[in-house]
């Protein structure tokens, strides 16, 4: 009789193998791809901060209103790719093509409302909407696809 349930433990572990390990690999590879989104939320956070910040010196000085400057949007580009960079190994594309195709706008006149989010804005702002290939090479293992796209979602008022 000990020698059946020892047979029926080994069979159930052959069954169940491979059910945990797809299992782990999906969580493993879910950890990974919340981690790059969340740098890529940061990466864009910083972007949008760095823009706003970025302000109109000949306006603010002649009103003393804060106002994006004219380059708020190449600014809010370049640092996107340049945040980005530190996780270039874990993107489908390289840091700058993901920049180049984000959405930028830049409301320089308050109050305005976002067509793109439905967000509203009580301040100058800037936003980015962008999306995000990361590689997920353990999915393409499990058949799913080896590129999943985050959008990411960040925005900056004048303060």
């Amino acid at each position: 009789m000990i020698a059946n349930e020892s047979g029926s433990a080994a069979a159930t572990t052959m069954i169940l193998l491979p059910l945990l390990l797809v299992v782990l690999t999906g969580a493993l590879e879910l950890g990974a791809l919340r981690a790059v989104a969340y740098r890529a939320t940061a990466a864009a956070d910083l972007a949008t901060l760095v823009a706003i910040n970025d302000h109109d010196e000949v306006e603010q000085t002649r009103s003393g209103a804060l106002r994006p400057s004219a380059d708020a949007e190449q600014v809010a580009r370049a640092y996107f790719a340049m945040n980005l960079s530190s996780t270039a190994a874990a993107l489908a594309d390289s840091p700058g093509a993901i920049a180049a195709s984000a959405d930028i706008a830049v409301f320089r006149i308050a109050p305005a409302t976002d067509p793109a989010t439905g967000w509203t804005y009580a301040r100058p702002a800037v936003r980015i909407v962008a999306r995000v290939p990361v590689r997920t090479p353990a999915f393409r293992a499990l058949l799913l696809p080896a590129v999943t796209t985050v959008t990411v979602r960040a925005a900056s008022s004048a303060r």
